[in-house]
Formats: structure tokens, sequence, C-alpha cells
């Protein structure tokens, strides 16, 4: 008996230990988690400040869209360089909606909350596929709200001198393995692309919820317009207190 008593404890003892040790190894991942994603989306508010500070404002004033003419197309930057600003009005009230585009989809790139260029594919404005990625969870939280997005929302591109606005067309869900989504044409390798899209490409897992990586969210955009900054600026944004 006393042995079964004494056994009996130490279980308990021994079950309470792994209770707490489980609740502190959660909480401590849970506090990196909150810490790094507060980290980078400072990081990524200062990399559109800092773009900010390199271009003229443009006027606080909506701009007639350009839909008849073909887009400025700019080269591709060095990697890691910011060649514009992303836009998401839907996600206005949501999280912060814009953030600094750069060049290429390292971890140096995405970990700092950013949108990143696979730098194979399209320019804005240029005909193809401008393909982006970016992080749903940690590291800023990016695309954290991708599935809110609709048809016809507007995703608007804003660089030194042009505005390029595209409106959602579809979304849905792959395997990691089906990277011919960001082709110049979505899903058909080889293909000569004849209209001006964007992707965005971001993880996903329908087993994990959102904090898996086993499957991939793509949201497509067809292009609409553009327009020069130095004309005025998109309707959807001129109360939008992150665009300058």
């Amino acid at each position: 008996m006393i042995v079964g008593r004494f056994f009996f404890a130490a279980v308990g003892v021994i079950g309470e230990l792994m209770i707490t040790v489980g609740l502190l190894l959660g909480g401590y991942v849970l506090w990196n988690v909150w810490w790094d994603s507060n980290q980078s989306a400072a990081i990524a508010e200062q990399g559109v400040a800092d773009f900010y500070e390199t271009v003229e404002a443009a006027p606080k004033t909506a701009a007639e869209l350009n839909t008849d003419d073909p887009p400025p197309v700019d080269d591709a930057p060095g990697d890691g360089e910011t060649l514009g600003v992303l836009i998401v009005p839907a996600w206005y009230d949501l999280t912060n909606n814009t953030m600094p585009i750069r060049e290429g989809t390292s971890d140096a790139v995405l970990d700092q909350a950013a949108a990143g260029r696979y730098s194979d594919t399209a320019m804005p404005g240029e005909v193809g596929n401008f393909a982006l990625a970016g992080h749903r969870r940690t590291h800023g939280n990016s695309f954290r709200f991708v599935d809110r997005l609709e048809p016809g929302d507007q995703i608007i591109v804003e660089t030194a001198t042009t505005w390029y606005v595209y409106a959602v067309t579809e979304d849905y869900v792959v395997t990691p393995d089906q990277s011919d989504v960001i082709a110049p044409v979505p899903r058909s390798p080889g293909v000569d692309p004849t209209e001006r899209l964007l992707t965005l490409t971001t993880c996903h897992s329908p087993s994990m919820g959102e904090w898996g990586n086993s499957h991939r969210w793509i949201t497509h955009a067809k292009f609409v317009g553009w327009m020069d900054r130095e004309d005025g600026m998109p309707e959807q944004v001129l109360n939008d207190p992150g665009v300058m």
C-alpha cells in the first residue's frame, strides 16, 4: 500500500511538472512569435517610410485611371532592394495594409514583413505575371488576411513614378511543388503571356490552420490601369494614412 501511494504520488508530481514545462515552452514560443512579428512589422513600416523619403509626395487628389495606354515598366532592382509599396485597401480595417515590395524571396526579405518579388517574374505593369511572396503568420503577418480578398478588390502597387492598379480575379490552394502558379500564364508553363497579371503566394494548411505550411494560398489579380504619381493617386488610397 505504501509503495502504491508513493508510486501514484510520484506519477502525479511528474505529470504536474510535465504540464508546467509544457505551459512554459508554449508561452516561450508564443512570446517569441508575437515579439518577432512586432519587430518585423516595425521594420516594414520603416521600409515604407524610407521609400516615401526618396520620392516626391503624390498630390492628394484622385487621378483618372489610364486604361488605354501601356504602362511604363521599370528595370528590376538589385537583390533585396525596394521597388515600391504594396497597398491592399481591403485590409485597411484588419491590419497594416501597406508594406514594402523588395526584390527576391529570401528569408532576409520575407522575414522583415516585406512582399518579395519572385525575380524571374514580370515587373509591375509588364505583360506576364508579377508574382509576390509574403508570410501569412509570423514575421509581421504580411499576407495575414489574404483569404478575405474577393473578386474585384483592388491591389495597388506604388513605385517612384507610377501607380499600378490590379483587381482580384480568383484564389485557390495548391501544394508547394506547383510552382507553375507564378508562370507568365499561371498554371500554363511555356505559354506566351498576353495579359498583365499579379499573383500573391503565401502559406496555408487546411489540416493545421494558418500556422501550417503544407499548402500554398494563391491569389490572382488582373491589371486594370495605371496613373502617374505626379497626377494624383487612386481614389481608394486618398484617405489611407499609410500612403504618403
